[in-house]
């Protein structure tokens, strides 16, 4: 095959379909311009410029966690002053309150590997929501968590999930994919399941009727082959289950890391990298699904350009988000400056609710 550096060739192999050895030569050797250009256009032929997000809030059941991950400033381990855990009354009575005061219709909810808590903790905690705030749509925990409380509990991943549905859970947080490679998960999170486990677990929740996202932490020790590898498989599960909403693209911020303490990542990375792996994800995934620009992660100036680079969701506005903002990102965006991002980036917003229904054109 003869390699290519135009937006024009770039768009044939993409309407062609890319294969794993032509998105890494995409990412390695085509300049960031170029990609982001090819997508945008990519993008714009796939779903027009319309720019959606949901009005969520985010609240943390527990930090206190035993996977000891060293991406993560957000978990405390047991025994330690700052843990916590929210009873479900007190998750109930705060998301009744940002429904009430800010229109939210999420609520994007986890936490870590807690091992104090049982199975009855959760039913009370989704059934405590669904009764104060009825019209809000629960989406967590991770397939992680999954996992680990399933262990836990001596039950199956399936027998977890149905318990959860049937307690008030809508879907599934797209949390603690990271990078599917083992070899890089040995390094960022050496104690949650692999990527193959994450995949799995996600096809069960499907096969339930349970939808998820699918995320994907870049920006450590990462390679291209690596990203491109995360996204295919992310395709492949999508075209297997149907049952994904949205990929999200997540920067790694290593402020207050382990990983940053080591000196094992040092600082996060360029700006240039964040517009190639949007674009490689738009390039990729073609129609299957819809692209976050994670402004949480990369800041708010930086998501208005990667909407001229393939994404075409803002995710939402994360009111009260505590586990990036532990690593320095910056926290929350209203309704009104997340669709300005959107109007920046040229594009018309939308608000929707998690099943990417349209509520309102703004």
């Amino acid at each position: 095959m003869t390699y290519v550096a135009t937006v024009g060739e770039v768009l044939e192999m993409a309407a062609r379909g890319l294969d794993r050895g032509d998105a890494v030569y995409l990412m390695r050797e085509v300049d960031f311009f170029t990609l982001a250009e090819a997508a945008h256009l990519y993008t714009q032929k796939l779903f027009g410029d319309v720019v959606t997000f949901v009005n969520n809030v985010v609240i943390n059941y527990t930090n206190i966690c035993v996977a000891k991950c060293p991406i993560c400033a957000f978990y405390r381990l047991p025994g330690h002053g700052e843990g916590y855990l929210r009873s479900p009354e007190e998750v109930g009575a705060l998301v009744e309150r940002f429904a009430k005061e800010l229109g939210v219709t999420e609520l994007h909810v986890n936490g870590g590997f807690n091992p104090f808590l049982k199975p009855e903790y959760f039913d009370e905690l989704f059934k405590a929501v669904k009764k104060r705030a009825p019209r809000v749509v629960i989406k967590g925990p991770t397939m992680a968590e999954v996992a680990y409380y399933a262990k836990l509990w001596g039950m199956s991943w399936g027998e977890v999930l149905a318990r959860w549905r049937d307690a008030g859970l809508d879907a599934i947080s797209g949390g603690g994919a990271e990078i599917f490679a083992d070899e890089v998960r040995r390094v960022v999170s050496p104690h949650k399941i692999s990527g193959e486990e994450w995949i799995q677990i996600a096809e069960v929740a499907h096969k339930l009727g349970i939808p998820s996202n699918a995320t994907m932490l870049y920006g450590h020790v990462e390679r291209e082959e690596h990203v491109v590898d995360h996204i295919f498989r992310v395709k492949e599960l999508q075209e297997k289950t149907g049952g994904l909403m949205l990929f999200i693209p997540v920067k790694f911020n290593p402020l207050n890391t382990e990983l940053h303490a080591r000196g094992v990542v040092t600082r996060p990375a360029p700006s240039t990298y964040d517009v190639k792996v949007v674009a490689i994800a738009r390039l990729i995934l073609g129609g299957a699904l819809k692209v976050g620009a994670y402004w949480l992660s990369v800041g708010k100036k930086l998501a208005s350009t990667l909407l001229l680079a393939g994404a075409n969701d803002l995710v939402g506005t994360m009111y009260n988000e505590a586990v990036l903002t532990s690593a320095g990102a910056r926290h929350s965006a209203s309704v009104e400056e997340l669709a300005a991002i959107a109007r920046e980036a040229g594009k018309r917003p939308a608000l929707r609710d998690t099943f990417h229904r349209i509520l309102a054109h703004l």
